[in-house]
C-alpha cells in the first residue's frame, strides 16, 4: 500500500483521435467513456463515445484501434478475455483479437435482447464463453451470451435497470439504478439476496471471493451527494460488515467516496477514491491502516487497479490519462503478458519501371501507397447533407434555343415535345401514372434509412421480440409492418432447437419452418390447410397403405396430420419437398429452389402478351402442377375416385376458329383458373379501360377469353393465325385462382376500395357464367352458388432491398363459438388479423398471387383428423422391402406378433435413428466475422431401429431394423456416428433390406397414433430429421432425464458410467443405441423412485468434469 508514485512524464490524451478536421462539424461529445487493464496482456484499453476500441502498451503508446460499433454508439463496457476483447455498445456486442481483427459482431436486429445495455461480465474464468448482459431497457431482462455457439443461449426476465455487473466466479452481483445491489446465481439464473446499498444510486461496485463492496449516492437536502462511507458485505453469511470510511477527519478527501475496488492480489485491500482527486488504500482487516494519496488534478472521472496490482491508472475529466506505480522497474500490467503482434512492412525496394504495354504483368504486384490520414471516403456521414445529383441528361437533336425556352416557360416545353413528334404514350413504352405512396414526393430524394433507428424501435423499452414482430399494420402505408418482414433464419450452428418460436406464434395454428426447400410452397400449403374439403381428403387417405414413389397425396396428408396434431408447435415439411424435389415434371418446370430464398420473378410490369400461361409467377405454376398432380394421384391409385376433381374441376369448353372455317373442338378439366383483366380476356374490350371494378369482373370475364394463338388446322394442315376461345361451363364448389395481372392492372385495383370481394354469388345459365356480388342482380331462373373467400397468398415487396416473400391470409371458422376468424401466415409466424386488414389489397408492397373461394356451406364443415377413420396396421405386422432378398442376409429383428404383441396407449417401444449427409452447409463470413449461412446442410434418413421396451420375455427384442434407400448423391456417409457404409443405401447392391422413407414413416406414424411411448437419447433431433411431431407425453428423453444446467452427456458417457457398459466402440450401431437408452430409463425410474436422482446427477457431471466429459481410453 506504500511506495506509490506518480509518473509525470507518462500521460496521454485518449481523445486526440477525436480531434480529427473531419470531427470538427460533429456536435456529438468526444469524449472516452471507458478503460479498462488486460488482464492478459500489457494493454490498457479504451472505449470512446463514437464506439472506437483504443489499446496502450505500458509507455501510454498507440498499439491498436478499431472501430468496434457502428453507427457512433458510445462503448458502455469492455471485457477482457483469453480469446480476444469484449466491447459493449447499447445495442451491440462486439468481440476482436488484440491485433484489432473482429471474430464477432452482434447486433439488436440479430438478438432483441441487445438493448439498452450498460454492463457486461463472465460467469467464472472456467466459463469465459458464457457472458451476462444488462441494462436499461427492462422489457429486455439479463441475456446470457454464449461466444462458442455465438447466440444467446438464456434470456432471464429482469424488470430493472442494470448499472454494474461483476462476477466472483461464483456469484454475479448486480448493481440496479436504485441503489440496491442483486446477487444472481448464474446456474439456477435465480436471485439468492439482496443488499440495501445506498438510497439513490450505485456509483461504483466490486467484487472478489467473498467480500462485496459498494460506493454510492444518498438524497440529502433534496440534493444527492456521494456518500462518507463505503459498504462492506461478507458473501459467506450474507450480511453487511461495519461500513468504512472514506479519510474521513482528514484534510485530505474531504469529499464523498465515489470509486470502489478490490486489490487483484491482496485480498483484504481495496482502494477509495473521489472525483476531487484523493484516494486511499484501506485494509479491511483493520481499517485504521490506510495510506492517503492526492492525484494532482480537480476532477476525476475513473480509476483502475491492474491484475498485478502494481499500476494505477486514473482517467481526468479532459479524458487525460495518467498512472502511478510502485515498481522501480516499471512493471507489467500482469504477472502473465502474452507476447504482443506487430506489423510487418514489407519492403518493396527500388521500383522497377514496368512498361504499361506489359500484358504478362500481374495487377496483384502493383502495390498501394501508405496514407497517413484518413481517405475522404471514410469520412462521416454528417459531413454530407446531401447524397448528390447527376444531371439530367439534354437530347442532342433538340436546339438549345429550343431547351432555352422550354426551361423559362413549361407550356412552350410540352409544346417542344408535341411539335417533334414525341408520343408520352405508345404500346411499346406505355405510361404510368407517379406512385405517390410508394415513390413519395416528386424530386425528393429517398430518405435515408438508418438500421440503428429500426433496431431502437423494435426493442424500445416496454416491446419485446414478440410484440414487435406481430405488429400486422403500419402508422404508414408505404412501410412494411414487421410481421410481413424477412424472418430469421432458425438453422445455424446447433441447428434450431434453441430458436423461441413460440415468440413467432400465440395462436393454435401450427406455422412451418424456413429451414426447407422450396420456400414459396409454405403459402400454397397453409393455404390448403384450412380448405375443410381439401384437408379431410387428404388426411383421410392416410387411413389405406400407400407406398407409391414419390405421392404428393400422402405426403401432404402426413404434414396436415401434423399441423392438426402439433396445436401451434412449428412444423417442418422436409418430406413433401424431398417428394416434390423428386417429381420430374417438377424440375422440368424449374420450380425447384434449394435454401432460404424464394424465386426470383420477373417483372411483368409492361407485359402485353395473350398467353396467361408465360407470365404466372413460380408459386402460380406450382399452384396448377400440385393440383393436377393430386388429381391424377386419386384417379390412379384409388380405383379411379374423383373427390378432388369433383371439388376443384372446372370444366372448359376449347373453340378453335381458324381462316379456313375449321373448326377444332375440345373439351378439358382443369383444377385452376387463370384470372387475367377484361382486356385481355376479349378482343373486344382490348381498348376499353378499366373502370371502378371489383375482382368479380375479372373472374367472369376469365371464363370466357378469347385470344389470338398460332395454329396447325388439324384438317388442311396451314399455319395461321387462329381465334381460340376458352369457356368454362360449370360452378365447382372450390374456386382456385392464379391473378396475373401487370403492375399497371394492380395500380387500378389498389385504387378501388373493397376489390377484394369476401362473397359474391355466381350462376349457370345457357353455359354461360354469370358472377354478381348479389342475388338481387341474377335474373335467370337457374341454381344460385354462393362463395365466400377462404384465403389467398400474397407477394410482399421489401423496399429497401426489393426482396419479397410469400404469406398467406387464412379464414378459419370456429366451431365452437361459430364465428369467423382471420389468420396471417408468415411462415413461422402467425398471428390473426381482423377482417378489414385481411381484405385491404392497397398497400403498394402487397400483391395477390393466388386466391381460394369455396362454397358457403363448404368453409363452414369441421375439420376431421385421421382418427375418425378406421386405419390399416398391417404394415406393423409384415416387411414391406424395395430390393430383393440376397444371399448372406441376417436378420436383427423379428416381427410383431398379431396375436399377443399388438402395440396399444402406454407400450414402451425404443427408437434410435441413423442418417447420412447429402449436402453440407454453405456459409459466408463478412468484414465483421459475422457467419451467414447461405445454403443449410441436408440430411437423409439412413436407418431407423425400434426395439420393444415393455416388460416380458422379449423385452429389448428389436421389431423394426429398416434401411432406408437414397437415391441421391450421398455427400458423407458419417459412417463413424451413423454405421452406414458406402453401398448399404444403393438399391442395385446393397447387402441390406432396404425400404422407402414412406414405409419407414408410416410405421413410426403408426406407433404414434396407437399412443405408444417413444424411449430414445437425443429424440428431438432424430424426430426432426425423420419429419414428425410425437407430442411431449408420448416422449421419454433420456438426455433430457440426466441433464444438469444446459451440457448434455452422450449416450457413450453416461453407459460408461451409470451402467458400466461400453458402447460404440467400433461404428455407431442404431439397436445398440435404443438399446442403451431403454436401459437408461429404467435406471432413472429406479432411481427417481429411490430419491437418489440429483445426487448420481450431481456425481456425473463431478466425474464428467475431471474426465472431460469422455469415456477414459477413447
Amino acid at each position: 500500500m506504500n511506495n506509490w508514485q506518480h509518473l509525470f512524464n507518462n500521460t496521454v490524451d485518449l481523445s486526440e483521435h477525436l480531434r480529427k478536421p473531419y470531427f470538427r462539424f460533429d456536435t456529438r461529445d468526444k469524449n472516452i467513456s471507458k478503460v479498462v487493464f488486460d488482464t492478459n496482456a500489457n494493454l490498457l484499453w479504451a472505449g470512446d463515445t463514437f464506439g472506437c476500441v483504443s489499446s496502450y502498451d505500458p509507455n501510454l503508446q498507440l498499439y491498436t484501434r478499431n472501430k468496434g460499433h457502428i453507427g457512433g454508439s458510445p462503448i458502455n463496457d469492455i471485457l477482457t478475455l483469453k480469446e480476444g476483447v469484449l466491447s459493449l455498445s447499447e445495442d451491440a456486442l462486439h468481440m476482436s483479437d488484440r491485433a484489432g481483427v473482429t471474430s464477432l459482431y452482434l447486433t439488436s436486429m440479430d438478438a432483441a435482447g441487445l438493448s439498452g445495455l450498460q454492463a457486461m461480465t463472465s460467469v467464472s474464468i472456467d466459463s469465459q464463453h458464457l457472458i451476462y448482459c444488462g441494462g436499461n431497457n427492462t422489457a429486455a431482462g439479463l441475456s446470457c451470451f454464449d461466444l462458442n455457439k455465438r447466440q444467446i443461449s438464456n434470456v432471464m426476465p429482469y424488470n430493472h435497470e442494470v448499472r454494474f455487473l461483476k462476477s466472483n466466479n461464483k456469484v454475479i452481483a448486480i448493481g440496479k439504478g436504485d441503489g440496491t445491489v442483486d446477487l444472481l446465481d448464474p446456474r439456477s439464473n435465480q436471485i439468492v439476496n439482496t443488499f440495501n446499498c445506498h438510497s439513490d444510486s450505485i456509483s461504483s461496485l466490486d467484487i472478489r471471493e467473498n467480500t462485496l463492496v459498494t460506493a454510492g449516492k444518498s438524497k440529502r437536502f433534496y440534493n444527492t451527494f456521494a456518500d462518507p462511507f463505503v459498504n462492506v458485505f461478507d458473501l459467506r453469511s450474507m450480511k453487511q460488515l461495519s461500513p468504512v470510511s472514506f479519510s474521513k477527519g482528514t484534510t485530505i478527501g474531504t469529499g464523498g467516496a465515489d470509486i470502489v475496488q478490490l486489490h487483484p492480489v491482496l485480498p483484504t485491500v481495496m482502494v477509495v477514491a473521489s472525483a476531487n482527486g484523493s484516494f486511499d488504500f484501506i485494509d479491511l482487516s483493520n481499517t485504521a491502516l490506510r495510506t492517503h494519496y492526492v492525484h494532482p488534478s480537480t476532477d476525476v472521472k475513473d480509476l483502475i487497479i491492474s491484475p498485478s496490482g502494481d499500476h494505477l491508472a486514473i482517467m481526468e475529466a479532459n479524458n487525460m490519462v495518467s498512472t502511478w506505480t510502485r515498481s522501480q522497474t516499471g512493471g507489467n500490467f500482469t504477472n502473465t503478458p502474452e507476447v504482443l503482434k506487430y506489423p510487418d512492412f514489407v519492403d518493396d525496394g527500388i521500383r522497377q519501371q514496368i512498361p504499361i504495354d506489359n500484358q504478362d504483368y500481374p495487377l496483384s504486384s502493383v502495390g498501394l501507397p501508405y496514407y497517413h490520414e484518413k481517405l475522404l471516403s471514410a469520412w462521416p456521414y454528417v459531413l454530407f447533407k446531401s447524397e448528390g445529383t447527376l444531371p439530367s441528361h439534354i437530347d442532342d437533336n433538340i436546339p438549345l434555343s429550343s431547351v432555352q425556352t422550354g426551361i423559362a416557360n413549361a407550356n412552350s416545353n410540352k409544346q417542344l415535345f408535341l411539335n417533334s413528334g414525341i408520343s408520352l404514350k405508345n404500346k411499346k413504352f406505355p405510361f404510368h401514372l407517379y406512385d405517390f405512396n410508394k415513390y413519395g414526393d416528386f424530386n425528393v430524394p429517398p430518405k435515408y434509412v438508418s438500421l440503428k433507428e429500426i433496431r431502437k424501435k423494435l426493442n424500445a423499452p416496454g416491446s419485446n421480440n414478440a410484440a414487435g414482430m406481430l405488429i400486422f399494420k403500419s402508422h404508414k402505408s408505404s412501410d412494411v409492418p414487421p410481421a410481413y418482414g424477412q424472418l430469421p433464419f432458425t438453422c445455424g450452428r446447433y441447428g434450431s432447437d434453441n430458436f423461441d418460436f413460440k415468440s413467432y406464434n400465440n395462436t393454435r395454428y401450427s406455422g412451418l419452418d424456413n429451414d426447407v426447400d422450396n420456400l414459396y410452397t409454405n403459402a400454397v400449403i397453409q393455404m390448403y390447410r384450412f380448405v375443410p374439403e381439401v384437408f379431410n381428403f387428404v388426411v383421410g387417405c392416410l387411413k389405406n397403405e400407400n407406398f407409391a414413389r414419390a405421392s404428393t397425396l400422402s405426403e401432404l396428408g402426413y404434414l396436415y396430420d401434423m399441423m392438426n396434431r402439433s396445436k401451434g408447435r412449428v412444423c417442418r415439411s422436409t418430406n413433401f419437398q424431398s417428394t416434390l424435389n423428386s417429381i420430374p415434371e417438377f424440375k422440368a418446370a424449374g420450380l425447384g429452389c434449394s435454401g432460404f430464398n424464394y424465386p426470383v420473378e420477373c417483372s411483368n410490369q409492361t407485359t402485353e402478351v395473350s398467353d396467361a400461361i408465360s407470365t404466372m409467377s413460380t408459386v402460380q405454376k406450382f399452384n396448377k402442377l400440385l393440383l393436377g398432380r393430386l388429381l391424377k394421384e386419386e384417379f390412379e391409385g384409388m380405383d379411379h375416385n374423383t373427390t378432388l376433381e369433383q371439388c376443384f374441376g372446372l370444366t372448359v369448353n376449347s373453340e378453335i376458329r381458324s381462316k379456313c372455317n375449321h373448326y377444332q373442338k375440345e373439351t378439358m378439366v382443369v383444377p385452376s383458373l387463370t384470372v387475367l383483366s377484361p382486356m385481355r380476356n376479349s378482343l373486344k374490350q382490348m381498348n376499353k379501360k378499366l373502370n371502378n371494378q371489383t375482382i368479380l369482373p375479372y373472374i367472369e370475364s376469365s371464363m370466357k377469353r378469347t385470344r389470338l394463338t398460332q395454329n396447325t388446322c388439324g384438317v388442311c394442315g396451314k399455319v395461321d393465325t387462329a381465334e381460340q376461345e376458352l369457356t368454362v361451363r360449370n360452378l365447382p364448389p372450390l374456386l382456385s385462382l392464379e391473378l396475373s395481372l401487370t403492375e399497371s392492372e394492380w395500380y387500378v385495383a389498389r385504387s378501388v376500395r373493397n376489390w377484394l370481394s369476401p362473397e359474391f354469388y355466381g350462376t349457370v345459365y345457357r353455359d354461360k357464367i354469370a358472377i354478381r356480388p348479389g342475388t338481387g342482380d341474377i335474373k335467370n331462373h337457374g341454381e344460385i352458388f354462393k362463395y365466400e373467400l377462404n384465403g389467398y397468398v400474397a407477394r410482399i415487396t421489401d423496399p429497401l432491398d426489393g426482396s419479397s416473400r410469400l404469406v398467406t391470409y387464412a379464414r378459419i371458422f370456429d366451431n365452437e363459438t361459430n364465428t369467423l376468424h382471420w389468420y396471417m401466415f408468415n411462415n413461422y409466424l402467425v398471428v390473426e388479423i381482423p377482417e378489414e386488414e385481411a381484405l385491404n389489397v392497397s398497400y403498394w408492397w402487397k400483391r395477390v398471387e393466388l386466391i381460394v373461394y369455396c362454397d358457403a356451406e363448404e368453409s363452414r364443415k369441421p375439420f376431421f383428423s385421421v382418427d375418425t377413420y378406421p386405419i390399416k396396421y398391417d404394415i406393423l405386422y409384415r416387411d414391406h422391402f424395395a430390393n430383393a432378398i440376397r444371399e448372406g442376409y441376417i436378420c436383427e429383428y423379428k416381427l410383431l406378433s398379431r396375436e399377443n404383441e399388438t402395440p396399444h396407449e402406454g407400450s414402451l417401444v425404443a427408437i434410435d435413428a441413423e442418417f447420412v449427409l447429402l449436402n453440407d452447409e454453405v456459409t459466408e463470413i463478412d468484414r465483421f466475422g459475422n457467419k451467414t449461412i447461405i445454403k443449410p446442410k441436408k440430411s437423409s434418413l439412413a436407418r431407423l431401429s425400434v426395439i420393444r421396451g415393455d416388460d416380458g420375455p422379449q423385452f429389448g427384442v428389436p421389431f423394426m431394423d429398416d434401411y432406408i434407400y437414397n437415391e441421391s448423391p450421398v455427400e458423407d456417409y458419417l459412417t463413424k456416428y451413423s454405421g452406414i457404409l458406402p453401398g448399404d443405401l444403393d438399391l442395385e447392391n446393397s447387402p441390406r433390406r432396404l425400404v422407402s422413407r414412406e414405409v419407414a414413416y408410416r410405421k413410426v406414424w403408426l406407433l404414434m397414433q396407437l399412443g405408444c411411448i417413444f424411449v430414445g437419447h437425443g429424440l428431438s433431433n432424430d424426430f426432426k430429421l425423420i419429419n414428425i411431431n410425437v407430442p411431449t407425453n408420448q416422449i421419454r428423453d433420456t438426455a433430457v432425464y440426466f441433464l444438469q444446467g444446459k451440457r448434455y452427456l452422450s449416450l457413450r458417457y453416461l453407459s460408461f458410467a451409470l451402467l458400466g457398459q461400453s458402447i460404440q466402440e467400433a461404428n455407431h450401431d442404431s439397436i445398440e443405441d435404443a438399446h442403451t437408452a431403454l436401459i437408461l430409463y429404467k435406471k432413472y425410474l429406479e432411481l427417481k423412485s429411490k430419491g437418489t436422482l440429483a445426487k448420481v446427477i450431481e456425481n456425473l457431471y463431478e466425474e464428467g468434469r475431471a474426465l472431460n466429459y469422455k469415456v477414459p481410453g477413447s
